[in-house]
């Protein structure tokens, strides 16, 4: 009998384990077209088309539809998809985006709501943020915002002015010869974000496969809206070369603002913001729930947190230093206290002095 040889090739779903120093496992809360009962997790855009759309994705297509392309394309390799089924025709109202956003209580990195809110719907989405961050398991939201004036991006801004953001986009990127909505443009800036090292910041950096934004502001004056929204702590992306299709961010500083030790105000850069998230994940101790409170378990919480320590300073660079405490509070209480977490600053002027004579 002749054997004939033969490839078979068989698709296997890959269930990538995340990098260290990567934090990027997003949620995205929107309404798709195939209504799903629970949130489902998924690794690739063909996963995310299978799983969550039951028709060609095009313009009338449900946001969430069409944010799947931009979010994976941007980058991203680990994703929730929590659906939400509007009560009416149209799209979901702020209160059921809210909803669904604040109750997932799985661990993931980045919450993507691809709708521009209110103010107050924002404000409750803050709120679930903040929980989270009490709770040891920081998520930092990142959306689509239009206002009408200067004014009131700034009074948004403010909502976040003590976290809870990795930036409100407020600009159409176009990407592979299609010029994205503002919604999608969230989900690709958010994508890009996703794949890289927490302690990678944007200030002047490439927006990859960016080809055009509109609108283009401007920065000269302080009057400017592109000032006015970089100083406010929003991703304002601008041209650096026209002819070869090179677009940045100008400053990836965020709304949160902080007091330094030498009594400064200082805005936190997008990779300090992700850097803490992260390091407040690894000194999340979980796993020591239902243990013997005792000095023999006090050691090995103190063991974990200095192996934490080692890697986020010396494996991966993310800090300068983490100073920390571990106390027994009472017979059902130990306290991992974070008391200061040192950062490299980042370099937003440089002053080139040039002598020169003419002869």
């Amino acid at each position: 009998m002749a054997i004939i040889p033969k490839i078979t090739v068989t698709q296997v779903d890959n269930v990538p384990k995340g990098q260290p120093g990567i934090a990027g496992k997003v949620a995205i809360v929107a309404e798709f077209s195939k209504a799903l009962t629970a949130p489902v997790s998924v690794k690739s855009f063909a996963q995310a088309v299978d799983a969550a759309t039951n028709a060609a994705i095009i313009s009338s297509s449900p946001v969430g539809d069409q944010c799947l392309d931009p979010l994976f394309r941007g980058g991203a390799t680990d994703v929730i998809i929590v659906d939400i089924s509007p009560s009416t025709a149209g799209s979901p109202t702020g209160a059921e985006i809210v909803t669904a956003a604040t109750n997932l209580e799985e661990n993931y990195d980045i919450l993507l709501i691809p709708y521009v809110l209110t103010d107050t719907h924002l404000g409750s989405i803050k709120t679930y943020l903040d929980d989270r961050f009490t709770a040891s398991h920081p998520v930092s939201l990142i959306a689509p915002i239009t206002r009408t004036a200067a004014a009131d991006y700034v009074t948004t801004a403010a909502i976040f002015a003590d976290g809870g953001t990795l930036g409100l986009v407020s600009q159409q990127f176009t990407v592979n010869n299609t010029q994205l909505s503002v919604a999608q443009s969230a989900a690709y800036y958010c994508g890009l974000i996703a794949e890289r090292k927490v302690d990678v910041g944007f200030t002047m950096k490439t927006l990859e496969g960016v080809e055009a934004v509109t609108t283009e502001l401007t920065f000269a004056q302080s009057s400017d809206l592109g000032y006015k929204l970089v100083e406010a702590g929003f991703p304002v992306a601008k041209c650096l070369n026209r002819a070869e299709k090179n677009f940045v961010i100008v400053n990836s500083r965020l709304p949160h603002v902080v007091t330094t030790s030498d009594g400064a105000s200082v805005h936190l850069d997008l990779y300090m913001e992700r850097t803490i998230n992260y390091i407040i994940n690894r000194f999340n101790l979980e796993d020591f729930l239902g243990e013997k409170n005792n000095p023999i378990t006090l050691d090995a919480i103190e063991q974990r947190l200095a192996r934490v320590k080692h890697e986020c300073i010396d494996d991966l660079g993310l800090v300068e230093d983490i100073v920390y405490s571990v106390e027994k509070i009472n017979r059902d209480c130990v306290r991992a206290n974070i008391e200061e977490i040192v950062f490299d600053g980042v370099i937003t002027e440089i002053d080139a002095n040039v002598t020169y004579d003419v002869i």
